[in-house]
Parts: structure tokens; sequence; C-alpha cells
């Protein structure tokens, strides 16, 4: 190994390391917010729907909570684009090329290029969903008035999506190109806007152009937008209330409403000519359709709070809640009804419509049940029979209403509950009749009720383990009926031990499940903030599910679900550190160019009279690349953390977690030998300076920094090598070895050079490949 010069400083190393505890790492924070989101959507779901200002509260923090999520994807992003130097470095490199090589360094152009726009894609719809979060909480479902200071919001978030406009870029999240949907409706309004200014157009021409760009907006709406949240509420699994499926559902309809308005607005704008008939009559078949769906999903909505209500035991909210989703699923039937091609959708709002009103039925029921119990054990005979004959009313409206097999059986028992009782209460004719032993028979068919619903919901909960290796998306399937009987369940029986830990069963596998399912979506996506996201989502999922395990009792199973997701995690973190060093190595190269260029604009007599200093943009890029490998290191070092708190010791074994802990010590350590050695780079760029400059005693102070930071440089290497060389990895260990070698040489050369000046002599300046050294680690480029 190399050997060490004497006298390095710690004070530079410890401040570099505040300063990387300090460095925001992306991983962290998007699993932060993903948490944070989903809490909001479980507060929002399970409010009281009877406080209209709280729910309101909760449902635009909802938003808001998404809203910062997708700005801080937006955020990671755009830090981890392609930049233009890269591409420009390209182009300049193809121009002096020639033969093979001309045609490689072509084919590296054209993949750099599919790749930032890629880059541009993704930032572009992040800011898309952060928008359209903020557009859908400023008019929400639940209330009339809009919130003015979320629409001022929404605007600002869209001023951001419009703006990106400018850059060559599509961003298509299964078949529509949203950019492209979006141009077209800048481009419209552009040509309106003159045409209104030049007061040269007829009316005609105006309100045609105004038509087709109304139209235009709409589709935008319409296709792309219902699209990309189709796309990433399946990315987020967002399928059931007791996770996400509310956001997509207020948002689906929120969507589809905006499009209602804008085609209902371009409609009056077409004229009488054949071409534009033709377009009206299609527009207006579009409108009946996004007006259908718009109610749908509103429908949807309601359903999902009602879901959750009825869960929780609340059966008059939920009853109130099915009837409301009814009712929107009835205007559903009516819009569809009106276009012969969608009559199918017509039909089956028609059935949804039916199902909810028999939902709505079965809870006020239930809901009603303690009532009718309170009434006969005070041996109030008149009043028990009243109630009882709404529970018939309401039972036999349910079952000419109901769809599904388990709502069906549910009303059916029920019906043969309360006949019985009934029939017992008309034999007890006489007003001094005990009839409170009537409590007992109603007690003995819950029971009978409870135990059947339990064999069903074991059922499906059986059913679901045996597919869940091997078919993930089916043992959802089973999951998914069994929720429906677990739902009816709790309805009729207040949770108790047998009841809570079969839901607590359910939620176990439901989400097991979707860990799964996610980790399955992981394995087919690259590196990226995809990836990373699908990484924390995986964590989340079996986090959740190892926390009903728990309480199962189930401890081996909750223990090897949370080493699971800390295996996601770690592998997050990794993918971030990969990422900043890739961007690393070519800041650091950027930043030996930018040395370059700052002195020879230094010494061109013409490029001084300029106002810019010409070491501000190269301090710049040295400040750059030292801040991605700081975000380099703060990220292994998180990878290594989590991956060394995986406790299970066959999980441990069976992914070699010892060794990969150590090298990723070792990574962290060569990383943390990178940057000491570009902070060295830097001060010994600004001793430089500060000599041409004649301040030399400056220049001896940046000549004595960088000494010590390439000499910590080589100590960290020295530790990185011997990590390596601990776990096998020879290869590696000599490559740093040799990094070591030659930043020991470069500390040689600059304290000669701080030496020369104590002499009065002149610093020598560095060659070509001795900058090389001293910004890429290497002696050859």
């Amino acid at each position: 190994m190399s050997d060490v010069l004497p006298g390095s400083k710690k004070k530079a190393s410890q401040q570099d390391d505040a300063d990387i505890d300090d460095t925001t790492i992306f991983t962290s924070l998007l699993f932060e917010q993903n948490i944070k989101a989903q809490d909001a959507v479980r507060e929002f779901a399970l409010h009281d729907i009877d406080d209209r200002e709280g729910l309101e509260k909760k449902r635009i923090e909802m938003h808001d909570s998404f809203t910062e999520l997708y700005d801080n994807i937006a955020a990671f992003s755009e830090q981890i684009m392609i930049d233009d130097f890269d591409l420009a470095y390209l182009r300049n490199r193809i121009a002096q090329s020639e033969g093979e090589a001309k045609k490689q360094l072509e084919g590296a152009l054209e993949e750099l290029t599919a790749q930032a726009q890629g880059n541009l894609a993704d930032v572009w719809m992040a800011r898309v969903m952060a928008w359209l979060h903020q557009a859908a909480a400023a008019s929400g479902p639940l209330v009339e008035e809009e919130h003015v200071d979320k629409m001022k919001s929404a605007s600002k978030y869209l001023a951001a999506v419009y703006t990106m406009l400018e850059k060559p870029f599509s961003a298509v999240p299964m078949k529509v190109d949203g950019t492209q949907k979006l141009r077209r409706v800048a481009l419209g309004m552009q040509a309106y806007a003159l045409l209104k200014e030049s007061h040269e157009a007829k009316d005609a021409e105006l309100s045609s152009i105004l038509g087709r760009n109304k139209s235009a907006e709409a589709e935008f709406y319409d296709e792309f937008l219902n699209e990309l949240i189709s796309q990433e509420s399946t990315f987020r699994q967002a399928f059931n209330p007791f996770d996400e499926l509310v956001w997509r559902d207020i948002i689906s309809s929120f969507i589809f409403e905006q499009a209602t308005d804008l085609y209902n607005e371009a409609i009056p704008h077409f004229g009488k000519k054949r071409e534009e008939k033709d377009r009206l009559s299609m527009i207006k078949s579009w409108k009946q359709n996004t007006a259908g769906l718009s109610e749908v999903y509103l429908a949807m909505t309601y359903t999902d709070i009602a879901d959750a209500q009825m869960r929780a035991g609340n059966l008059e909210d939920a009853s109130k809640l099915y009837q409301v989703a009814s009712d929107a699923f009835g205007r559903a039937e009516k819009c569809f009804r009106e276009v012969l091609a969608l009559q199918t959708n017509a039909e089956q709002s028609r059935i949804d419509k039916e199902q909810k009103k028999a939902q709505s039925l079965y809870c006020s029921v239930e809901a009603s049940v303690q009532t009718l119990s309170e009434l006969i054990t005070l041996n109030n005979k008149s009043e028990a029979n009243l109630v009882l004959k709404d529970i018939f009313k309401n039972l036999e409206r349910a079952e000419k209403l109901a769809k599904t097999r388990e709502l069906t059986s549910a009303i059916k028992e029920d019906l043969k509950t309360y006949t019985f009782v009934k029939d017992l209460l008309d034999k007890r004719k006489k007003k001094t009749d005990d009839i409170s032993n009537i409590i007992d028979q109603i007690e003995f068919a819950k029971d009978l009720r409870k135990t059947g619903l339990i064999q069903d919901v074991g059922k499906d909960l059986d059913e679901a383990e045996e597919l869940m290796v091997s078919n993930p998306a089916e043992a959802l399937d089973a999951i998914r009926e069994g929720l429906n009987s677990l739902g009816i369940l709790l309805s009729i029986e207040a949770e108790d031990q047998e009841v809570g830990n079969l839901r607590n069963r359910t939620l176990a596998l439901l989400n097991n499940v979707k860990y799964m399912i996610q980790f399955q979506l992981s394995s087919q996506l690259t590196h990226g903030v995809k990836f990373i996201m699908s990484r924390i989502l995986e964590n989340l999922h079996a986090a959740e599910a190892a926390s009903y395990y728990k309480v199962l009792g189930e401890k081996a199973k909750a223990a090897e679900l949370t080493d699971l997701g800390k295996l996601a995690l770690a592998t997050a973190f990794a993918s971030e550190a990969q990422v900043y060093s890739r961007q690393s190595e070519q800041w650091s190269f950027r930043a030996q160019i930018e040395r370059m260029n700052a002195f020879r604009k230094l010494e061109d007599e013409l490029a001084q009279l300029e106002e810019e200093d010409p070491i501000e943009d190269a301090l710049e890029i040295h400040d750059g690349a030292i801040s991605r490998i700081k975000q380099t290191v703060a990220s292994f070092e998180s990878a290594a953390n989590e991956l060394d708190s995986v406790k299970g010791e066959m999980i441990r074994i069976r992914n070699n977690v010892e060794i990969q802990v150590k090298q990723l010590q070792g990574v962290v350590m060569k990383f943390k030998g990178d940057l000491s050695r570009i902070l060295g780079a830097r001060s010994d760029f600004m001793a430089e300076y500060m000599f041409k400059t004649g301040k030399k005693s400056k220049a001896k102070m940046h000549y004595t920094d960088a000494n010590d930071q390439l000499r910590e440089a080589v100590g960290n290497y020295t530790v990185a090598a011997q990590v390596f060389q601990s776990v096998g990895d020879a290869q590696a260990a000599q490559n740093v070895d040799n990094r070591a070698k030659t930043t020991d040489l470069l500390a040689r050369s600059i304290w000669d050079n701080r030496q020369r000046l104590e002499r009065d002599q002149d610093p020598s300046e560095k060659g070509e490949t001795e900058l090389i050294a001293l910004y890429l680690g290497s002696a050859e480029q």
C-alpha cells in the first residue's frame, strides 16, 4: 500500500463528514412522504362524514401530501437528468472523429439523447401529477364552493407544466402523448389571441378556433390525464380502500368532469359545415361518455369511503354514503343511455346503482338492529313491531336489488332471522307477555351467521395463501372475495378477538400479496427514480404486512417480511448512490475542463475585459462535483446501514449480507477518498488562480489545504483497499490502491509547489496527465 505523508489535518475530514450528514437523500425523503401520503388517505377515508369542515380539511391535506411527494419526485428526476454539457461534449467528439470511433460516438449520442428525453418526460409527468392534485383539491366532491388558494396554487403548477413544453420531448404513459395534446392547446390559444387582436378574423373563424381549442383541451383531460392516473394508481397498487383507491377515484372524477365542461364549452362553437357537423357529433358522444365516467368515479369515491366506514362499524354513515353512490351511478346510467355505443356502460351503471342501493338498505337494517334489541329488552312490543316493519321493508327491497353473492346471502339470512323474530312477537299477543327472551334468539342467529361468514372469509384467505407465491394476481382476487364477506361480518358483529384476528389476517395477506406484486414490478425496472419508488413501496407493503402478522403472533413471518422490506430499501439507497456516482464522474471531468477554460480566459486580454469572472463558473462546477460525491457517499452509507439492520440469520446468509455490507463500506471509503481528492483539486485550482492574480499568501493557504485534502484521500483509499482485500475482491483492492499511489504523488507535487512559493519560486503548472489524475483519480484518461 502507498505511504501516507505525515501531518495530515483532521479538521477538513470532520467538516466533510458533517456535510455528508446534512446531504439530502432522496430515497429517505420519498420514503417518508409515501408514508405521509398513505396516512393522509386513511385519515380522510375514516373521518366522520357529518363533520363536513373536518372532512374537507382532511381531503385537502391528502392532496397536499401527494403534491409534496410528486414535487420531490420531479426535483429528484431533474437533478439526475442528462446534462447539456454531456451532449455537447459528445457532439464535439463526433465532429473530430472518423470511421468506427465516430459510429460508436454517434450511437452513444443517440442513446444519451433518448435517455435525456425520457428524463424530461419523467419530470414533466411528475409535475403534471403535482398540478392535478392541487387542481382536484380546489374543487372537491364533498363541497360546493371552490378553494381560491388552491386554484392559485394549481395555476402556478400548471404554468410549470406549460413552461417545460419548450423542450423537445414526448410523455406517453401508455399510448397518448400528453405533450402533443397540451402543445396543441397552447398553440390554439395563441392563434385565437392573435386573430382576436388583429380584428381581421371573422366571428365564425374565431368561434371555430375556440371550439377546436376547447375540444383539444378536453382531450388532454379525457385521454392523456386519464391514462396517466391509471398508470400511476396501478404502479402504486391503489386498489382497495384500506390504501389509496379513494384519491384515484376523486381525481378521475375531477378529470372527467373537467373534460365534460370543456366539451360543453366547445359544442356551441361548431358551425353548420359538413366536416364540423361530423366533428360535433363525435364531441357530443365523447361528452356523454366523460359526463357518465365523472359520475361513475364520483360514485366510486363515495363507495370507497362507505366501505371504510362499514368496516369500522359506522353503519349509519355507510348507509348514507352508499345511497349517494347509488344516486351517482343512476346519473351515470342516464348519461350513457343517450349514446348507442355506450349501452354496455349504461347497463353496468344500472347494476352498480342497484347494488349500492341494496348495500345502503342493508346497512340501514343492521344499524336499526340495536334499536330493535333495546325495544325488545324494554318489552316495548308496539315500537318493536314498527322497527321490524321497516327492517322487512328494507330487506325485501334490498333482496331484489342485490347483485353479489355475499350481499344476497347476508340479506337472505337476515330475512330468516327477522321472520322468526316476527313469529315470536306475534305469538306473544298479550301486553303483559314477556318478549325480552327473543333477544337470545336474535343473538343465536347472529352467532350462526358470524360462524358462517368467518368460514367464508377463512376459505377465501386459505385460497389466497395457496396462490400467493405462484400467482399473486389470482391471490388478490381471492382476497377481494374475502374483503366482501369481511365487510358484512364487521357490519353485524362488533370486532371481538376472533373477528379482529380475521381482519388482521386479511390485511396481512393483502399487503403480503402487494409486496410480491411490487417485487415483480421492481424486477422489470432498471435503475432510476421509478425503480427507487417501486423499492420504497415494496418496503412499505412488507412492513405493513409484518405489522399485522406480528399482532397475529406469527413472529417468524413478520420478521421475514420486515427483513425483505429492508433489503428492498437498501437496494433503493444503492440505486440512488449509483446514479450520483455516475454523475460525480461526469461533473469531475467537467470541472477539469472548466479549470482549463478559466485559465485560458484569464490569459486572454480580451476575455479579461468581460464583466463576468471566469473563476465563478469553474467553482460552481467544482462544487457540483463535490455535491454529487457527497450524495453518493450518503446514499451508499444508508444502503450499508439498512442492509446491516437485516436480522434474520437465514436471510443474511441467503443474500450474503455480511460480505455485501463490507463491500459497501469499502465503496463508501473509496468515494470518501474521491471526495477528498476533488476538494483537493478545488483548493489546488484556487491556489493556482491566486498565484496567477498575484495573491501569493492566499495561494500558500490553498496549497496547504489541497495537500491536507489529498493526504486525507490517500488514507481513505488505503482503508478502502484493505476492506476490499478482506472480502476477497482483489481487483477492486488493486484499483483503489492505484488511486492511493497516484493521489500520494499528487499530494507531494502540490506540497512541492507550496515549498516553491516559500522560496519565491514559481509553482510548476500541471500537465494534462496530472490533471486527469487529479480530477478522475487515474493516471490514464
